[in-house]
């Protein structure tokens, strides 16, 4: 069965109707995945009881077209009308859930977090800055490393996700691939690491079973804040 076409009803599904994304079945597997894994995250937050989902521009109005972005860049990045989506909680601070953006480790350098969810006042502060700035890992209530492969995973994924870890203070960061992969499960759990195989739309288990975890790492910062 084509994974493209499937990967992209999942994307337009969240979206709704009225609301077509930039990406077609002619775009990169990578950045269908990514899109995918970010509306498994808006569906998380839906199920945990989310208030409002609304989805935004980079201009903070209401878009005809979801522009998703396909290249790492910043926040407040002026090169498209970027999407993002809007996610509030009851009494609780409002969330930005953000594909491809560059975000501040401890040590200063700037990594990539193909998806993340991160308090909007941190956005704020990088969209009103008149210098460029990245969030701090800090701010990032989770992220979501994706790789897509049609063939084998090497070992070195993993050790550079323990990589990216090890700089950030993410308060849930998780490694999901389409694949399985037995050296770096073994890896990652070994550390104690987030992560998810075989997740595409055509493994309605493994698929439950990290909208699960992504829906706890909502459980848990409605607890914190």
């Amino acid at each position: 069965m084509p994974l493209r076409p499937n990967l992209l009803a999942e994307i337009q599904n969240a979206l709704g109707a009225a609301l077509p994304p930039s990406l077609t079945t002619a775009s990169a597997a990578n950045d269908l995945y990514e899109a995918y894994l970010f509306t498994i995250i808006i569906n998380a937050a839906r199920r945990e009881g989310a208030a409002r989902v609304a989805f935004r521009s980079r201009t903070q109005s209401s878009p005809t077209i979801f522009v998703f972005r396909t290249s790492p860049g910043y926040l407040a990045s002026t090169t498209q009308d970027y999407g993002y989506a809007e996610i509030e909680f009851p009494r609780k601070p409002v969330l930005e859930a953000h594909l491809g953006i560059r975000v501040a480790g401890g040590s200063g350098v700037l990594h990539e977090c193909d998806v993340c969810v991160l308090l909007q006042d941190e956005a704020d502060i990088c969209r009103n800055n008149p210098t460029t700035v990245a969030p701090r890992s800090s701010k990032v209530v989770l992220s979501v490393e994706a790789k897509y492969y049609a063939g084998d995973l090497g070992l070195r994924l993993g050790r550079e996700f323990l990589g990216f870890d090890s700089d950030m203070s993410i308060y849930r960061s998780f490694f999901v691939f389409n694949r399985t992969s037995t050296s770096i499960e073994k890896l990652l759990n070994h550390k104690k690491k987030l992560w998810e195989h075989n997740i595409s739309p055509l493994n309605a288990t493994d698929v439950e079973r990290l909208r699960n975890s992504f829906q706890t790492a909502f459980k848990d910062f409605n607890a914190k804040y």
